[in-house]
C-alpha cells in the first residue's frame, strides 16, 4: 500500500474552542510534512486557547479569523478560501462548532467557508466526555456523517478536567493520516498511465527557439490525481514551471521530435495515454549551427510539420485508452469534436485558452469533456480539483460502464 501523501494539496485547518487547540500547530506541521499547504481559520472560541501568531508562524500564512474583515471581503475572501481548499479539517471541533455545522449556520468565517465549499470536510471532536456522550452532540455528529462529513473519532483517556472517557482529541499523526487518506482511492488501481505535459521547444539557433505558454500545471495535476487513484504514472515533459510528483517516473523530452520518439518507445506498456503537452505543430527545418546575428534584413524561417503524437498512438493496433486536449480560441466545441474524430481518440478535453484568466500558467481552468457519447462541463476550479474530476469521469465512462476502451 502506498504511503499517504498530501503533495500539492491545499488544506484549511479550522481551530475551534477547545483546550485541545494547543495541539493545532502540531497538526499544521504534520500536514505540511505530508506535503500540504495549510491555511488556518481561528474561531472566536479557539482564540481563547491559542494565539493567532503561533498559528501564523507555523503555517507560514496569514491566519483568518473574521468574516467581516473589510479588506478580505472586498475580494469575497470566504469564497476564495472555499475555492482554494482541497479539504477542510476542523481540529479540534467543539460541541458548539459541531452544532452550528449540523444546523447549516453561517454565523462566522469557518461555517461560511464550509457552506461555500464543495471539498471534503473532516471533523475531529474534542470535549469533555459527558458533553461528547450527550444525545444532542451524537445526533449532530450523525447528521454530519450522513452529509458525508468524515468524523475522526476522539480517543478514550484522561481529560484536562480530570474525567476519564471518550472525548480526547485523536492523536495528531492519526488526524494527518485521515486527511491524506481521503485522497486515496482505487479508481485506477493497477493501471499504467502515460501523461505528456508542458511546452515543447523548437530550436532556431543555439540561443533562440519557438515555444508556447504551457506551464505543465494541468498535466502535473492529472499526474497527482492518477497517483491518488492507484495508477503507476509515467510523465514525459517539455518545458515546465512546476514540480512533479516524486512517485511518478519522469522523462524529459524538450522538442516535438524527442517527445514523439519517447512516447512511442514507452506506449506499449500503458493502459491510458493522456496527451496534455502543448506540442509544437511545426519545427524549424534548418536549425542554425551558430547564433543568427541581428541585421536589417527580413529573416525567413522554413517550418516543417511535426509528427502527430496523439494520432500516432490512436492508430496503434494495440492502443491504450487515448485522451487528448484541445486548446482552442474560437469555434470551441466544433474544433474539439473535429479533433476527437480526426485523431481517433476516445475523449477530448476542451480548454478555452482565449480567456487570460484561465488555462496557460493559471492555477485554475474550466473544461469540457467530450467523448463519443457524452459532453460533460467541468466548471471553473483549481487544476488540482479538475484533475481529480477528470479521473472520476474516466473511471465512470470507461471502466465502470464498459469492460474495454472503445
Amino acid at each position: 500500500m502506498s504511503t499517504a501523501s498530501l503533495t500539492n494539496k491545499n488544506i484549511i485547518l479550522g481551530v475551534s474552542g477547545s483546550i485541545a487547540a494547543y495541539k493545532a500547530p502540531d497538526i499544521v506541521r504534520r500536514l505540511q510534512d505530508l506535503g500540504a499547504q495549510v491555511r488556518v481559520i481561528l474561531t472566536q472560541g479557539g482564540a481563547q486557547f491559542i494565539t493567532e501568531l503561533s498559528l501564523q508562524v507555523t503555517s507560514k500564512n496569514k491566519v483568518h479569523d473574521n468574516l467581516w474583515d473589510k479588506e478580505a471581503e472586498l475580494a469575497m475572501g470566504h469564497i476564495e478560501l472555499a475555492k482554494w481548499a482541497d479539504a477542510i479539517l476542523i481540529a479540534p471541533a467543539s460541541a458548539n462548532t459541531i452544532a452550528n455545522l449540523a444546523l447549516g449556520k453561517a454565523n462566522d468565517l469557518l461555517s461560511s467557508v464550509i457552506l461555500a465549499s464543495d471539498c471534503p470536510i473532516l471533523l475531529a471532536p474534542a470535549m469533555n466526555q459527558q458533553m461528547y456522550a450527550a444525545s444532542s452532540v451524537q445526533t449532530n455528529l450523525n447528521t454530519l456523517s450522513k452529509r458525508q462529513v468524515a468524523i475522526i473519532a476522539p480517543e478514550h483517556g484522561e481529560q484536562a478536567c480530570g474525567d476519564i472517557g471518550e472525548g480526547r482529541l485523536a492523536e495528531v499523526h492519526t488526524i494527518a493520516q485521515k486527511v491524506a487518506g481521503i485522497f486515496q482511492n482505487t479508481q485506477l488501481s493497477g493501471k499504467k498511465v502515460l501523461i505528456t505535459l508542458g511546452a515543447t521547444i523548437e530550436a532556431i539557433d543555439p540561443v533562440r527557439y519557438l515555444s508556447n505558454h504551457s506551464s505543465g500545471k494541468m498535466g502535473s495535476a492529472l499526474a497527482d490525481a492518477c497517483i491518488e487513484a492507484g495508477a503507476q504514472v509515467t510523465l514525459i515533459h517539455g518545458n515546465i514551471t512546476v514540480e512533479l510528483n516524486q512517485k511518478a517516473t519522469v522523462i524529459v523530452a524538450l522538442s516535438a521530435e524527442e517527445m514523439y520518439a519517447t512516447v512511442m518507445h514507452h506506449i506499449s506498456a500503458q493502459d491510458i495515454f493522456i496527451a496534455c503537452a502543448a506540442v509544437s505543430d511545426y519545427s524549424v527545418k534548418n536549425i542554425a549551427k551558430n547564433k543568427i546575428k541581428k541585421s536589417q534584413k527580413i529573416l525567413t524561417l522554413e517550418l516543417t510539420p511535426s509528427k502527430d503524437i496523439l494520432k500516432a498512438v490512436c492508430q496503434l493496433q494495440q492502443k491504450p485508452l487515448c485522451i487528448g486536449f484541445a486548446a482552442e480560441t474560437e469555434n470551441l466545441v466544433e474544433n474539439a469534436k473535429n479533433k476527437l474524430k480526426n485523431k481517433g481518440c476516445d475523449a477530448i478535453i476542451l480548454n478555452d485558452v482565449s480567456d487570460p484568466n484561465l488555462g496557460f500558467k493559471s492555477d485554475e481552468n474550466a473544461l469540457l469533456f467530450l467523448d463519443r457519447k457524452n459532453s460533460i462541463e467541468i466548471k471553473k476550479n483549481s487544476k488540482q480539483k479538475l484533475g481529480r474530476k477528470i479521473v472520476e469521469i474516466l473511471d465512470k465512462n470507461f471502466y465502470n460502464t464498459q469492460k474495454k476502451p472503445c
